[in-house]
């Protein structure tokens, strides 16, 4: 069967999506949670716990302020992003008939269980709400990083700009996710920028962009239906396994030459090359079989294996500055090694338990191993 609807009705409130009119408040406010996809939050906590941490390894004091508004202002990024793809990306949300967890959306809008104006709704408030974060912001160079994360957010999908649909998305995700949040909270502890930065950001800036065209990959004939023009659909399914392949291998090279010229620590350096077994197994099944080919939950399958990856790559990354942090010759800051410390573990808590929860609701398959 094919993946993918029929043509849909323009962005809006078709009536075949229109919420069942006996739906109760609770339901509806159930419904409104899905929609925030929060589990996907954890992953702000990660990265502006990375660049907070690296300002502490090379012996910035800890801002609890500084760590508090760069959070605020990612997570509210992050929320005001998921309303406003909701919104939207509809058309190609319903188009989509075999999500998986991590693609196609919540589904809620797709569903009928809300009506779209309320995705909408909560993407201007959330908008609202981080403009007003930014004006708080301490310096100019603060807020046009801040600026530059709406702004790139908000025309991920909404016009006119429509990055996703013009194969820009996936660059724009990991340039949000994996260099403006981190560089906002490394800048809120340090008030300047220091190499050790770059070595944090752009390797996993390079590996985002690759997860990223999985994860529109497990969506491309979807996509295509609608005039969704990702990083899959325009290089096609083999030159879209070099492109992946090719980012790894960039990625991976500069871990080792951060390392090389002194700016990455040993520990750091180690821990993040570890990861290149995931990214490596990621590559050979993208030429053997593409997410496009493959049934829901062989794809879901690899959607979570790259998000895996992403992660394991910035978490490693900040174990190892906390690893180095320890050595006797640093010259960390130590409260900020102690929050580093205790956020680490507890986002290493909460990743696992969603990957169990995940793995419980979804069925296993033959085809399922171990990520």
């Amino acid at each position: 069967m094919s993946r993918t609807a029929g043509a849909t009705e323009a962005v809006g409130v078709p009536a075949s999506i229109r919420p069942a009119p006996q739906a109760g408040a609770r339901a509806k406010i159930a419904a409104f949670i899905r929609l925030s996809r929060l589990r996907f939050l954890l992953e702000s906590l990660l990265l502006v716990t990375a660049g907070t941490m690296a300002a502490s390894f090379v012996g910035h004091p800890l801002s609890w302020g500084g760590y508090l508004m760069a959070q605020a202002v990612a997570w509210g990024i992050h929320l005001m992003v998921h309303y406003c793809n909701e919104y939207f990306d509809l058309e190609a949300d319903v188009a989509q008939l075999s999500p998986t967890q991590w693609t196609g959306g919540s589904r809620v809008l797709a569903g009928g269980e809300l009506r779209p104006v309320v995705s909408l709704a909560a993407a201007f408030i959330s908008l609202f709400v981080v403009l007003g974060l930014v004006i708080a912001l301490s310096s100019g160079v603060e807020r046009v990083i801040a600026l530059a994360a709406v702004a790139l957010a908000w025309f991920y999908t909404a016009p006119p700009l429509r990055l996703n649909y013009v194969g820009m998305g996936e660059i724009t995700t990991a340039m949000v996710l994996n260099v403006l949040w981190p560089a906002l909270a490394f800048h809120l502890q340090a008030k300047q920028f220091e190499p050790l930065l770059l070595a944090v950001v752009l390797p996993p800036f390079l590996l985002m962009t690759a997860r990223m065209m999985v994860m529109n990959f497990c969506d491309s004939e979807a996509d295509l239906s609608v005039g969704k023009r990702t990083l899959p659909n325009l290089l096609g399914p083999r030159r879209a396994a070099v492109t992946y392949t090719a980012l790894q291998i960039i990625a991976y090279g500069l871990i080792v030459a951060f390392f090389a010229t002194g700016v990455l620590p040993w520990p750091a350096a180690v821990l993040m090359l570890a990861t290149a077994v995931l990214g490596g197994r990621l590559a050979v099944g993208l030429f053997r079989d593409p997410p496009s080919a493959q049934p829901p939950e062989r794809a879901g399958i690899t959607a979570r294996r790259a998000t895996t990856h992403i992660h394991m790559v910035t978490f490693a990354g900040t174990v190892g500055l906390l690893v180095a942090a320890l050595l006797p010759d640093a010259e960390a800051d130590g409260a900020g090694v102690i929050l580093g410390g205790a956020l680490t573990v507890g986002y290493l808590v909460l990743f696992a338990a969603q990957r169990l929860h995940l793995r419980r609701a979804t069925p296993t398959t033959p085809e399922e191993e171990p990520a």
